[in-house]
């Protein structure tokens, strides 16, 4: 009887063993990849704000496995402030009775249009993973397109809607997947 039960609780210990590994198999630590985002955001030009943005999606770098999996969480955010600010536009240009502000609205949306193109050619690359040298040219494609957003705002002081504010943001967000798909190119020709 006493044989029985020590079998079957060293089965259980087992059992429970095998699933704490599994289950931590694929996750890199939390300070590794802490200590990985920090590296990343030293090499922006605007560090504490790139701190800010992966620290508030912090969970979403959790399941990423080395540079391309953080270049892949940092395209997708990229992606999807780029969707918002095209949302908005396309709203604001819809309820502007203002000429010049919806001539502006629609050139930057089709920015913003082009950007998102641009970046899920990048995404598409990345999950590929094939012709990641044609990912620096995508990214600076995306990073014309804000240009020609913001250069359509430094004409005209009159912007009630702060639209350059929201191209800086989208700006940050270019400059940190400029530096995360840069260090995985460089991994890639190092190997």
């Amino acid at each position: 009887m006493a044989y029985y039960s020590l079998d079957r609780i060293i089965s259980i210990a087992l059992i429970v063993l095998a699933i704490a590994v599994t289950s931590s198999l694929g996750r890199r630590d939390k300070s590794d990849i802490e200590k990985d985002l920090r590296d990343l955001c030293s090499q922006t030009n605007r560090t504490e704000e790139c701190s800010y943005v992966v620290k508030s999606e912090f969970n979403t770098f959790e399941d990423t496995d080395g540079s391309k999996g953080v270049a892949g969480v940092v395209i997708d955010l990229a992606i999807a402030k780029a969707r918002e600010i095209h949302d908005d536009l396309n709203r604001l240009y819809g309820g502007s009775k203002d000429k010049d502000l919806k001539f502006k609205y629609i050139s930057c949306s089709k920015n913003y249009n082009d950007a998102n193109r641009n970046l899920g050619l990048v995404k598409k690359m990345l999950d590929s993973n094939r012709n990641y040298r044609f990912i620096a040219v995508e990214i600076n494609d995306t990073v014309q397109e804000l240009k020609g957003c913001m250069l359509e705002f430094s004409k005209d002081p009159f912007d009630p809607a702060h639209i350059r504010d929201r191209n800086k943001e989208f700006g940050l967000y270019l400059e940190i997947a400029t530096v995360a798909t840069n260090r995985l190119l460089q991994e890639k020709n190092r190997n």
